[in-house]
């Protein structure tokens, strides 16, 4: 329900999500100045503290959603960049007898922002449909186009559409799916000149009941993506979360939404006993994760990773160290790669090197020297030990178990930094200075 909340109440937010929260890593990225992304920081954060955990049959929110007024700050700071307090229009539609429809639009705008860039979109429409009991829930919505020209390129979205089909169970949880999908996306560099063009992305979502917890499972595919004279087929990535605990989940969400700034990382020392009690909760329902495929075509072949991350039985001194908790992890994948298309990339790289110096090799040359480079590498990774040769392909079976990481079954050293203390760890108290 939080997800669905805040997607239609968002719609006209979507434009600036990318700009909404910079990447954090060891070296923060600066963050990129918006004026959309601020906006649409402040304003998602007062939609998430009034209608995130909203329960109970969804009519009533959705009326006080229709006519939810935004702080002054950011009702000024929204019409400033759409021109209208409140982005969105939202409204009760025709329906069914029994039935409670809604309908919601964003009006097709333009906005110069900072630092010479440039957002604008066609007009976004969606529909909500329910029961009277709110125990069925149907969405829909479609958006033609938006385009984000900047410094460094030109972004558009072609045809992108949502559907969505849920149920609500007797504890209050919405199961079912989401899908959402982008007919195309064109970028456009300009410094240096690049063109790359995505094809039939699609992202779906599902949850439903593993006895008293959930499953929660992703996907997402992009069918084509050229880069250039390059491209790359069938890109697919898929997880799944298996016996979830949602009341720690859902614990865990609202510890971050209360200590975190709109725009902001969260703090482990803020959200330490929330996460531990997830952490606990994972460990004791068995709680997994899984990669059920992630693969990526080219030039006819396929390479693929798959499995599965799950956290053994914690107790209280698990949470002193990020090591010992480390330590309850246990984890294994399997990766294989063809040796075909290993040496497919081999060859375009050949012939990439060839085109930049001016020469033209023969077809026999560049093959040759594909296959040379090719075997370098296959025996390189066989001899080293991190990968086996089976029928043309290289498998690698990665685990992590009682903090210890193997590929193929050989030890590998993990990088050993300071113990620090885990989220919501007892820091020791400190020593009186004495005389």
């Amino acid at each position: 329900m939080k997800k669905l909340l805040l997607c239609t109440a968002l719609l006209a937010s979507f434009p600036a999500f990318a700009a909404q929260r910079p990447v954090t890593a060891k070296a923060p990225l600066a963050k990129i100045e918006s004026n959309m992304g601020d906006e649409v920081a402040a304003a998602a954060s007062e939609l998430e503290r009034n209608f995130a955990w909203a329960k109970g049959n969804p009519i009533p929110v959705f009326d006080k959603l229709a006519v939810f007024e935004f702080s002054a700050p950011t009702a000024a700071k929204l019409k400033t960049v759409f021109g209208s307090a409140r982005p969105y229009t939202m409204a009760r539609a025709p329906a069914a007898a029994g039935m409670v429809a809604f309908d919601i639009s964003v009006p097709a705008h333009s906005y110069a922002d900072l630092n010479e860039l440039n957002w604008s979109w066609s007009a976004l429409k969606a529909n909500l449909l329910t029961d009277e009991a709110g125990r069925t829930l149907t969405a829909t919505g479609s958006w033609p186009r938006l385009t984000i020209d900047a410094k460094a390129a030109n972004v558009v979205f072609n045809d992108m559409t949502v559907e969505s089909k849920q149920r609500r169970n007797g504890d209050d949880v919405w199961l079912g799916t989401a899908r959402a999908d982008v007919k195309s996306v064109d970028v456009t560099g300009k410094e240096p000149a690049v063109a790359m063009k995505m094809e039939g992305l699609s992202g779906t979502s599902s949850v439903a009941e593993n006895g008293k917890e959930y499953d929660i499972g992703s996907d997402f595919s992009i069918k084509l993506i050229t880069v250039m004279d390059e491209k790359i087929d069938d890109l697919r990535m898929s997880m799944k979360m298996n016996k979830l605990d949602l009341t720690s989940f859902e614990q865990l969400s609202k510890a971050i939404q209360k200590t975190t700034k709109p725009g902001a990382e969260p703090k482990l020392d803020d959200i330490g006993p929330q996460l531990k009690a997830f952490v606990k909760g994972m460990a004791a329902h068995g709680t997994a994760v899984e990669i059920t495929e992630m693969s990526a075509g080219y030039h006819g072949h396929r390479a693929l990773m798959k499995g599965s991350l799950a956290l053994g039985t914690t107790v209280d001194k698990d949470f002193k160290t990020t090591n010992a908790l480390m330590k309850k992890l246990d984890g294994r994948f399997e990766m294989r790669v063809p040796v075909a298309l290993i040496t497919a990339v081999a060859r375009n790289v050949t012939q990439a090197q060839a085109t930049r110096k001016g020469e033209t090799p023969t077809p026999e040359m560049l093959d040759s020297t594909a296959k040379s480079l090719s075997d370098m590498a296959v025996d390189k990774a066989t001899a080293d030990g991190y990968a086996r040769l089976e029928d043309g392909v290289l498998v690698s079976i990665v685990e992590f178990k009682a903090g210890k990481l193997t590929v193929n079954g050989k030890a590998v050293a993990l990088p050993t930094g300071s113990q620090k203390p885990a989220a919501g760890a007892k820091k020791p108290a400190k020593r009186r200075a004495t005389k």
